[in-house]
């Protein structure tokens, strides 16, 4: 059979199985997802496959959409395979996400079936992509103006996702499946040319296989593969450029401007998506306007000028560097009970305290160990609250009289304002007694008259929560 042989010469060729895998066979009872599930379940014994059906619902079509995931189910349980769906409300989701309502379909579609396999252990995720959704898709991204990531196409495997049906026609499809007599349903929203991919579908592929190319889902897909490799070749100059000018942490990643600009304009942009991508945890790649908006940012070398990006991604220029994090959302105060051990997960910080008479103290009482604090219990009131900085706060730095604002004691230290953002205050009875990492408030240091200390050793465990 032609379709099967073409379907594990790609399986073959993208290295997209190993014996023994478990296989998630994302079905929404159409054409494509239908056939691929038939195929796969032709060769899972001589792969060795263990196959599990996955299906997500929704609720755009009202009861068409409830048909199509018992048209799944009987399917599944007809070929003995375990089944499993979800349904969601993609159109709260995407009024409350503030997205389009194809944007979240796919978010919900992904997250689902992402969680699916970590919880059945899953290897792999096959998806029913095909040869003309492939020319579509390059189509489509031509039209908004993408560059050579975005025209190579939808990537055969990326993680535990693969595509065995993307070098395969859809005309091949339906043939195999009038072939078997195989069932399957049709997704009325694909005959509304209301979204862009069936526009593109309906009326602009038509037109230029009639106008212009009888090929062009061929072409199409062979301009993907092309870019394709010229794009994983970029990819690896990309890497080794960013290896030599950042400095990189899960959350924040910092450039070396000067080095940043030694480099051609089109490897400056390549390694800012590196970034953007790194920060949104691959879902964000940033589009040309913003890499060019943060790139004219980096070009003024003004300190603290900044712009917000998508994924809750920020850029900030401080005194020589280009800094990129993820904005922290809003933390609520976490209470503490002292002496003790206290671990913050919301805050990627453990606190051990211990309450130490003066005279059996070994150590000096200003340990330079910024992560360390000694300070007169006598004088400390619960409650204890750790949390970020507000508006107005004000202390009193060791070794000054009078208070100063928290914001103006960061910045006279250069502390980076996407630092100042996550500093950590330790507070009692409302006052701050010690701002983590820097310094402890002198109202509360300890005195010749101090009898009882309280030893506070901090530990960074891991990034804060987001």
């Amino acid at each position: 059979m032609e379709i099967l042989r073409k379907f594990e010469q790609t399986i073959r060729r993208f290295n997209m199985l190993q014996k023994g895998d478990r296989v998630i066979v994302a079905c929404s009872g159409g054409p494509d997802s239908v056939a691929l599930l038939h195929l796969l379940n032709q060769i899972k014994e001589k792969y060795d496959l263990k196959l599990f059906v996955a299906h997500i619902n929704h609720k755009l079509r009202g009861q068409e959409s409830d048909e199509d995931e018992r048209f799944v189910k009987r399917l599944a349980k007809d070929l003995g395979l375990d089944f499993y769906s979800k349904s969601f409300d993609v159109k709260k989701i995407a009024k409350k996400e503030k997205l389009s309502i194809e944007e979240a379909a796919r978010e919900v579609r992904y997250d689902y079936l992402n969680k699916l396999a970590n919880r059945i252990k899953a290897t792999k995720i096959a998806l029913g992509h095909n040869a003309d959704d492939q020319a579509e898709t390059v189509l489509m991204r031509l039209i908004r103006g993408a560059g050579g990531l975005g025209l190579s196409g939808m990537p055969p495997v990326k993680d535990k996702l693969i595509r065995p049906l993307l070098e395969i026609k859809r005309e091949k499809i339906e043939q195999f499946l009038k072939e078997n007599e195989l069932g399957f349903r049709i997704d009325s929203s694909n005959l509304r040319k209301v979204y862009l991919r069936n526009k593109v579908r309906l009326e602009l592929m038509p037109y230029l296989k009639k106008n212009y190319n009888p090929n062009i889902v061929d072409t199409l897909n062979r301009t993907a593969s092309i870019l394709s490799a010229q794009e994983d070749y970029l990819k690896k100059e990309t890497l080794k450029a960013f290896d030599k000018i950042a400095k990189a942490q899960k959350e924040k990643i910092s450039l070396d401007l000067a080095k940043l600009f030694n480099y051609d304009i089109f490897l400056q942009r390549e390694i800012l998506r590196l970034v953007f991508e790194r920060l949104g945890e691959g879902e964000f790649k940033g589009s040309f306007a913003q890499v060019e908006l943060v790139l004219n940012l980096a070009q003024q070398r003004k300190a603290g000028r900044r712009i917000f990006l998508k994924k809750d991604v920020l850029a900030e220029v401080s005194a020589g560097h280009l800094n990129f994090y993820k904005v922290k959302k809003e933390e609520k105060d976490q209470s503490l009970v002292f002496p003790g051990a206290a671990e913050s997960e919301r805050f990627g910080i453990r606190l051990d305290s211990e309450v130490i008479k003066r005279k059996n103290l070994k150590e000096k009482p200003y340990l330079k160990d910024e992560m360390t604090a000694f300070l007169s219990w006598d004088k400390l009131k619960p409650p204890f609250i750790l949390r970020n900085p507000r508006t107005g706060d004000r202390f009193s730095p060791l070794g000054m009289k009078g208070t100063k604002s928290l914001k103006d004691f960061l910045t006279d230290l250069k502390v980076p304002r996407y630092e100042k953002e996550r500093v950590l205050v330790l507070t009692s009875n409302d006052w701050i007694v010690w701002v983590l990492g820097y310094r402890i408030a002198d109202q509360f240091k300890v005195q010749k008259n101090t009898k009882e200390i309280l030893r506070i050793k901090a530990e960074l465990t891991m990034s804060p929560k987001e």
